[in-house]
């Protein structure tokens, strides 16, 4: 399950878009999840997509049980992140 916003937040809303996304995926108040700090510094992704034409084409990392993927153009998408089965090599 996932979903995406409809429009692109600006730079400056990014971190801010992010999290209420995840909150309301979560169907909890955005006090309730951690920081997205706790994951990726919010200073960088406001830096990063700041311009568009020098925004990577995608950023993708791990945050509050969700994959976050930003496109270059800003759309931000939050899909349930799988867990990781760790392989036993004895």
């Amino acid at each position: 399950m996932g979903t995406e916003q409809t429009e692109p937040p600006t730079s400056e809303m990014l971190p801010a878009s992010i999290v209420s996304l995840v909150a309301e995926l979560e169907n909890v108040g955005v006090t309730e999840i951690p920081p997205l700090a706790s994951a990726i510094d919010p200073d960088a992704l406001v830096t990063l997509f700041d311009k568009p034409n020098a925004s990577p084409s995608v950023l993708e990392f791990d945050y509050a049980g969700y994959r976050i993927v930003i496109k270059g153009d800003g759309n931000v998408h939050a899909l349930e992140a799988s867990p990781v089965e760790l392989c036993n090599a004895d």
